[in-house]
């Protein structure tokens, strides 16, 4: 089997990693490895009618396999997915902060002349 990619880190903490593979005749899989050591071969089955079979194969005692609805969901749930978020340099907070002031005060000004327009063409406040 030859490496494709890159491998992919898995988890919080990024040890265990996902590498993609192609054997000789083409089928594609993916082994997930702590380290140099295999822990899981997920690969699929050649489809009768329909969809692929997904087969999960551990590879070790440590791998537990588990049906559940919500692991995605909890999985998302716990942040975004694609690259970190660099940080904002302070002169740009700065900048963003004196636009939006100046947004509130003209909102401000705005709102009281205009009030003040429809008060006097009411003749309310003489």
């Amino acid at each position: 089997m030859e490496l494709e990619r890159p491998p992919l880190p898995i988890g919080p903490g990024g040890r265990l990693e996902a590498v993609p593979l192609t054997n000789a005749a083409g089928n594609h899989a993916v082994l997930v490895r702590e380290a140099d050591t295999p822990r899981a071969l997920l690969t699929a089955t050649q489809p009768d009618q329909g969809r692929h079979r997904l087969l999960v194969l551990p590879l070790d005692d440590d791998v537990s396999l588990h049906v559940d609805g919500d692991a995605l969901a909890v999985w998302l749930a716990e942040g975004p997915i694609g690259p970190r978020p660099v940080a904002v340099p302070a002169w740009a907070s700065f900048i963003g902060l004196a636009v939006l002031l100046l947004l509130l005060a003209l909102t401000v000004v705005g709102t009281i002349t205009v009030f003040g327009w429809l008060l006097s063409a009411l003749g309310v406040g003489r």
